[in-house]
């Protein structure tokens, strides 16, 4: 329905293994979560939530809510306490998401975060990001050295290079095109204050004709919770 890609099982550094701590590895597919770090940091690379696993707390035929809190590794690397609840719903015109974070610890917490998803495409040449929200924005090309803002200039992404970009305030619809034969919008519809585009353009043994990322994300500025305050973070899938 929505055209998530699935594991990139030709690329073994993505599989989702075991390293020698026995903490699963995160997957390149489907929408894993960047939390509480979005990219490099103090903490390693989009923080630890993709590379745990998740308590199903309600499943149904048509939803699953899934969550997270604290523990042992979490502590050592972030000292904050927390609970995180993903509820997945699918609709009979839609797939949505949602995404909340409590404080439940006895001081102040800031993050940021983004939901990791990968789009499948038939050729990546011939897909266009669409938003009105694009033309005027400031994103941070992170593929300059080093990193600066730029701004856009169009409503439209066309990918013909290796892109890492972070489209501050870019949030609402965000529609693809040309994936595959009809388009889906990307709804943020709560939460989610801007959009994350990534692709490894040319890079073969990621296979990269053959996905896109389109991130809802809260990358540009950081999150701040006191104990007790909850955060969400909502987005839905159309087709």
């Amino acid at each position: 329905m929505c055209d998530l890609v699935r594991e990139r099982r030709h690329r073994p550094s993505c599989r989702a293994t075991r390293r020698k701590d026995g903490r699963q590895q995160a997957n390149s597919g489907g929408i894993p979560f960047c939390w509480p770090q979005f990219g490099p940091g103090a903490i390693q690379q989009h923080g630890f939530a993709r590379n745990l696993d998740w308590t199903v707390a309600e499943q149904t035929d048509s939803k699953v809510v899934m969550e997270l809190s604290e523990n042992e590794y979490t502590m050592d690397m972030w000292p904050h306490e927390f609970q995180l609840r993903y509820t997945v719903t699918l609709k009979d015109d839609r797939l949505a998401t949602d995404f909340s974070v409590t404080n439940t610890g006895k001081s102040m917490l800031d993050f940021t975060g983004a939901l990791h998803t990968y789009w499948s495409c038939d050729n990546i040449d011939k897909v266009a990001i669409k938003s009105p929200a694009f033309a005027g924005a400031t994103y941070l090309d992170k593929m300059l050295s080093p990193p600066a803002d730029v701004k856009s200039t169009t409503d439209t992404i066309k990918i013909g290079k290796e892109v890492d970009s972070v489209y501050a305030g870019v949030s609402g619809d965000v529609v693809l095109e040309g994936a595959h034969k009809s388009p889906l919008t990307i709804k943020n519809t709560l939460g989610w204050s801007d959009t994350v585009v990534w692709s490894p353009y040319g890079n073969e043994d990621m296979g990269y004709k053959n996905f896109l990322c389109v991130e809802s994300a809260q990358a540009a500025t950081s999150v701040q919770l006191k104990p007790g305050e909850y955060w969400t973070g909502a987005m839905e899938v159309v087709p």
